[in-house]
């Protein structure tokens, strides 16, 4: 069998590509390593979702839902509304509680009309029936159990009675109000 010699000048470039592919295995070997702990790394924060890319849903044409009232926020609204400061008297201060933000001034007006809103005010008309207090209610309201007597001598339960009547028939009972006389004691 013959022998293969190598010259010495070919045995170093053997040795130097060697060395070569060593080295650069060497090196991928380090690059992948750093690369695999910033994959790992990266992952230990994050996390890949794969997600539907179109959806396709079948729903009825139309559907009828219950309206909602946000009635807390209009509550909280009603509550931040300060009273008026122009309200001195107790009456007053009562009227604005009984008919609201929105009535009071009128109905302020009409009890000014109509006694000065004088909780002791009299009236006997020509057809023989009263009127008593600060809305100088009539006798004829009398029946009803809130507009009783008892309760319209006082300026709360004639309040009370005023604010029913109201209620039931706006504001025509009282002659101030037909008449358009209250309208100069608005404030």
């Amino acid at each position: 069998m013959k022998q293969i010699k190598f010259s010495k000048k070919g045995h170093a470039k053997r040795n130097l590509i060697i060395t070569g592919v060593l080295i650069t295995l060497i090196l991928i070997l380090i690059g992948g390593f750093i690369l695999v702990r910033k994959v790992n790394s990266f992952f230990d924060k994050h996390y890949i979702q794969f997600n539907k890319i179109v959806t396709v849903e079948v729903k009825k044409p139309m559907v009828v839902k219950d309206r909602e009232v946000p009635t807390k926020e209009i509550v909280r609204v009603m509550e931040e509304i300060p009273s008026p400061v122009d309200l001195v008297t107790e009456p007053e201060k009562y009227i604005y509680e009984k008919f609201g933000i929105e009535n009071y001034k009128i109905a302020i007006a009409i009890a000014r009309a109509e006694s000065g809103m004088r909780e002791d005010a009299i009236n006997i008309n020509s057809n023989g029936t009263i009127d008593l207090g600060i809305f100088q209610i009539n006798s004829v309201h009398f029946k009803k159990d809130i507009c009783a007597l008892k309760n319209v001598v006082t300026y709360k339960g004639n309040i009370d009675c005023a604010y029913e009547i109201y209620k039931d028939s706006s504001w025509n009972p009282w002659v101030a109000f037909t008449n358009g006389s209250f309208i100069s004691k608005l404030e």
